[in-house]
Parts: structure tokens; C-alpha cells; sequence
């Protein structure tokens, strides 16, 4: 059901190929490099900005890599459960996180010294602050989303002022079309049948031509060509990803 939904809005979300391309690509190289790479290049970065000797590389080697075992263990999980969280486990769970964060936080005061566990607040402060600057700045309107779209294929396409106009249009359209959909799974709730994803695959291949047919009536011929190398460009970033992500 979630990957049919991501594919929902990929479909129908087609010309949100505007936003930041090198953004993701450099998230997708990130995604995929294996736990213990990414372990490993975490405890570079430790070890650069805080100066480990060789026995607290170690510690801090051995409390990532359970810390990592944790978070599979915990999407292996997530990913066989079939029904949404109730709000007392959503609740428990959130208790657990805390639990273990202030146990990974004593773990790491016990591996450091004086200087360094104030360091390492401070960068853990700042990176969590980053976290959520980045989720602020995702939650934008659907209008400032659409307008940050539509400047960006502006540059990309060199388009003019009616041009600017009638793409704005579209990016409206499709803005509609996923709050419905949106809307449409959270109301329903429950999972949709074989028939039901087959008319909703079939709906959304609809879209997306009718989505291709509007850009290219507003499009020159070599914008058009741009455009289409664009999408494609994205479309298989997007594909990467999941798969990546499966």
C-alpha cells in the first residue's frame, strides 16, 4: 500500500522534477552506502571532530553498530506490520526513543572526556537543529511548493511570461489532484483491493499523459525535449531510491 502510494504521487506529482536535482542525488548516494559504511564514515567524522585515541574510536565503533542493529531490528519491524500504530504504542514507542537516547547519551559520556562529550552536544545540538530546519522548510503550502516549482523550471526552460502562466495552471491542477488523493487514502483507511489498485494505477497513467500533452502544447519543441530529458532524469533518481530503500 505505501509503495503504491509513493508511486500515486510520483505519477501524479510528475512535474515536481523542479525541485533541487543535485539535493537528491547527493541524499541517494548517501542511501546507499551499508550500515556499517556509514557507520564507519560516521565515526570518521567523530573521530575528526573530537579527536578519539584508538580506544574510544572503538567504543563508539561498537555503540554505533548497536545502535544500527536497533534501527533495523525496528524497520524489519515496521515494515511486516500490516495495521497503523494505535496512539498508546505510538505513545510507547515514543518512550522507548527517549529511553534509548538518554541511554546512548550515558554511553557516550562514559566513552569521552570532559571536553569532548561538550563538543559532542553541541554538534548533536546543531545537527539536530538542521533536522528540523529541513522538515520546516518541507511543510511548505502547496502555493509556495508550486512557486518554487515553477521558478525553477523558469530557469530551466527559459520560459516566458505566458508560459509562466499557463505552467502555473497546471502546477494548481496537479496540486488539487494529490490533496484529493491524499484525502482519498486517509479516508479510507483501509487497504484498497486487487481491483482497486488496478483502476487507480489505470487513473494515474492517465494523468501523467494528460500532464505530458498540457506541457507539450505549452512548450516550444526544444523545451519540450529539455523537459521531457528532465523528468526522465528524475523519474529514475525516484526509482533508485526506493529501490535503495526496499
Amino acid at each position: 500500500m505505501k509503495k503504491l502510494f509513493i508511486a500515486a504521487l510520483l505519477f501524479v506529482g510528475v512535474v515536481s522534477f523542479a525541485q533541487d536535482i543535485n539535493q537528491k542525488a547527493t541524499r541517494d548516494q548517501r542511501e546507499k552506502l551499508t550500515p556499517e559504511q556509514r557507520n564507519e564514515k560516521h565515526l570518521q567524522k567523530l573521530t575528526s571532530e573530537l579527536s578519539l585515541d584508538k580506544k574510544q574510536q572503538e567504543q563508539v565503533k561498537q555503540l554505533l553498530a548497536e545502535r544500527s542493529a536497533k534501527a533495523e531490528k525496528f524497520r524489519d519491524a515496521k515494515k511486516d506490520s500490516k495495521t497503523k500504530p494505535t496512539e498508546a504504542e505510538r505513545e510507547a514507542f515514543k518512550k522507548q526513543m527517549d529511553t534509548e537516547k538518554a541511554a546512548n547519551d550515558a554511553k557516550m559520556k562514559s566513552i569521552l572526556n570532559a571536553d569532548q562529550y561538550t563538543k559532542w552536544t553541541a554538534l548533536k545540538k546543531d545537527h539536530e537543529r538542521k533536522g528540523d530546519h529541513r522538515g520546516k522548510r518541507d511543510m511548505k503550502s502547496p502555493q509556495e511548493r508550486n512557486q518554487a516549482h515553477l521558478q525553477k523550471l523558469t530557469t530551466e526552460l527559459n520560459l516566458n511570461a505566458d508560459q509562466q502562466k499557463q505552467v502555473s495552471e497546471l502546477l494548481s491542477e496537479r496540486s488539487t489532484k494529490m490533496e484529493m488523493l491524499r484525502k482519498s487514502r486517509k479516508d479510507t483507511g483501509a487497504a484498497p483491493t486487487d481491483a482497486e489498485k488496478k483502476a487507480m494505477k489505470k487513473q494515474m497513467e492517465e494523468d501523467h499523459k494528460a500532464t505530458d500533452a498540457n506541457m507539450k502544447s505549452i512548450l516550444n519543441a526544444d523545451q519540450y525535449k529539455k523537459w521531457t530529458a528532465i523528468k526522465k532524469e528524475h523519474k529514475d533518481k525516484m526509482k533508485d531510491h526506493r529501490k535503495d530503500k526496499m
